[in-house]
């Protein structure tokens, strides 16, 4: 792909980042699921269909020009008693989307644990997380029974709304 970009002094428009965005929608492999294109600070991210987890993908504040990249396939890891198998997220999994855009936080203070890990079980209505949005702390809470199988954000990560936060795999 051939793209002139400006020169890093010169900020980019919200038209140029969406042509910039779609260009390289057009030329990655797989099927998107969803774009968020900012426009203070210019970023984009990128989420596919089937892809393990939510990956961000930060465009620089001068796009260049990308060049197509297959997704590496992922390598089964060797099953050892001392190491857990990892194997493909269960089918009737529950994703806890972000309800408004802010910052994500694990626990109710810094250096305190965090609300729940990896493997927790959680009650319906539980706690699971915050969101700082205009210095109003957010709860974020189960929606169902389930064990917690994914945390995508890291402590202290801007969301976007509908966002994936967590997967919960319902349990009885």
């Amino acid at each position: 792909m051939s793209t002139e970009t400006k020169p890093a002094t010169e900020p980019m428009s919200v038209e140029e980042l969406r042509a910039q965005t779609r260009l390289l929608a057009d030329e990655l492999p797989g099927t998107l699921r969803r774009i968020t294109l900012r426009a203070g600070g210019i970023s984009v991210d990128v989420e596919w269909e089937n892809a393990p987890a939510y990956a961000p993908v930060a465009a620089p504040v001068a796009p260049v020009a990308a060049a197509p990249a297959a997704p590496a396939p992922a390598a089964a890891a060797p099953a050892t008693p001392d190491a857990p198998v990892q194997d493909a997220p269960p089918a009737a999994l529950v994703t806890v989307t972000a309800p408004l855009v802010g910052t994500f936080y694990q626990a109710s203070s810094p250096g305190s644990e965090p609300f729940v890990k990896v493997g927790d079980i959680v009650e319906s209505g539980a706690q699971l997380a915050i969101i700082e949005a205009m210095k109003l702390l957010n709860s974020i809470t189960a929606e169902v029974r389930g064990r917690v199988h994914a945390v995508h954000p890291q402590d202290g990560e801007v969301v976007e709304y509908a966002q994936p936060l967590f997967d919960l795999v319902p349990v009885d």
